[in-house]
């Protein structure tokens, strides 16, 4: 074995399109046919199943002895209570738990963002409702925050512990981030191929991390987790062949691609510059000896290439050659 499919595109553009607050889309491409689904599939299993967080894991709440019980004054019994703060979006950084309290009394609705906390503690959503008191309702919660893996289930935290603290509620803690992602599958061209992959993930996170860092955790845990069985000495040399032979993509695309008007095209084409690579590597005095390609179009392919990033004059190193062609 030779090689490690060093031939095959890596994808490097990826575009993140905000929907929402919570809500983001993620663009990856140019992917070989298939690894669209391949590497789509991964990712979303990773993204709902594997991805850390935080979450109120146990609360207690003043007078309060069991989770059936009510508070003089509030609204909304225990039960719904406890389902409202494990609504709540949170984040923990530096330490596996932390503690935050809330002291409040009637009339008012209480929110999220009355929870006294540390620095180390974040509220994603502090509009989110708690509960709502009367003019007669008061209440103290004291919320133990948590770090964790995807779903831990109430019961089964009891069944841990056998000295149990009277009033002490435990909850079920959901400590993914993401609360739903799918992905979808284009066609794309790169090149004279058209049968190229573009992969789309939809994202729908609780607003405690960002959609891009997200897919780059779930990429590094699929890294990770792949780690044993990477022939070290093939990856070096994979590496090595990239970076002799890596080429900007986009510099395949035609010059059409650049918005240029139709007479800076024929132009171009007439000294058979038919690729933005192509184009690149001229220089201005090149363009110049150019029949009927005066200044203003010399302007506009210029203005057009800066745009993106390049310019007349580059070196392109991995550049298909005629020798290379063969």
């Amino acid at each position: 074995m030779d090689s490690i499919g060093t031939d095959l595109l890596q994808a490097k553009d990826i575009v993140v399109d905000e929907i929402s607050p919570t809500r983001s889309r993620v663009t990856l491409t140019p992917l070989e046919r298939g690894y669209g689904h391949t590497i789509g599939n991964a990712l979303r299993r990773i993204l709902l199943s594997s991805m850390p967080g935080a979450a109120i894991s146990e609360v207690q709440i003043d007078g309060v002895l069991h989770e059936y019980s009510t508070l003089p004054g509030v609204r909304e019994d225990i039960l719904n209570i406890c389902l409202n703060l494990k609504g709540i979006a949170v984040s923990l950084t530096g330490r596996e738990q932390s503690t935050m309290r809330l002291v409040a009394s009637g009339p008012t609705e209480v929110r999220a963002g009355d929870f006294v906390h540390g620095d180390d503690i974040k509220i994603a959503n502090p509009n989110h409702l708690v509960c709502t008191l009367n003019e007669s309702g008061s209440i103290h919660i004291e919320a133990t925050v948590t770090q964790g893996l995807g779903y831990k289930a109430a019961d089964e935290v009891r069944a841990k512990e056998d000295d149990r603290v009277i009033g002490l509620l435990k909850l079920d803690a959901s400590y993914s981030p993401m609360r739903s992602v799918n992905y979808s599958v284009e066609k794309t061209r790169v090149e004279q191929r058209t049968d190229m992959d573009k992969l789309i993930l939809s994202l729908e996170s609780n607003g405690t991390i960002s959609p891009i860092d997200a897919v780059k955790r779930a990429a590094t845990i699929l890294t990770q987790q792949l780690a044993g069985f990477v022939d070290s000495d093939l990856v070096d040399e994979g590496n090595r062949a990239r970076e002799a032979h890596s080429v900007d993509p986009f510099l395949f695309q035609k010059i059409e691609e650049l918005n240029l008007k139709n007479r800076s095209i024929n132009c171009l084409k007439a000294e058979k510059i038919f690729t933005v690579g192509e184009l690149v590597q001229k220089t201005e005095e090149d363009l110049y000896r150019t029949p009927n390609l005066g200044k203003k179009s010399l302007t506009e392919i210029k203005e057009e290439l800066a745009i993106r990033g390049l310019s007349l004059g580059s070196s392109v190193p991995g550049w298909p050659t005629d020798e290379t062609a063969e």
